[in-house]
C-alpha cells in the first residue's frame, strides 16, 4: 500500500533517523511484539478457549502456512506438541 505521500515518507525517515540505532532497534522489538499481541487477540476472539499450545500453533500457522509444506507444518506442530 502506498497511500503517503513522498513528503510524508521523508518526514517520517527524518523522525526515524534522528533516533539512534538502539532506539531504532527498540522501535523496531515493540512493533513486532505489538504484530503478535494483535495476531493472538485475533485468534483469542474467534476461539475464547483456546488453550496456550492451541493459540501457539495458530500463531504459527498464521504467520507461516505459505512457507512450509504439509509435511513440514505436521512436523513443527508435533515438536510444539512435545516439547509443551
Amino acid at each position: 500500500m502506498k497511500d503517503t505521500s513522498p513528503e510524508m515518507r521523508k518526514k517520517q525517515a527524518e523522525i526515524i533517523f534522528r533516533l539512534s540505532p538502539d532506539q531504532r532497534f527498540q522501535q523496531g522489538l515493540e512493533m513486532i511484539d505489538f504484530a503478535r499481541r494483535t495476531v493472538e487477540n485475533s485468534i483469542i476472539a474467534q476461539n475464547h478457549a483456546i488453550s496456550s499450545l492451541e493459540l501457539k500453533i495458530a500463531v504459527f500457522l498464521r504467520y507461516y502456512s505459505r512457507d512450509f509444506s504439509e509435511i513440514e507444518k505436521q512436523r513443527i506442530i508435533e515438536h510444539f506438541k512435545r516439547i509443551s
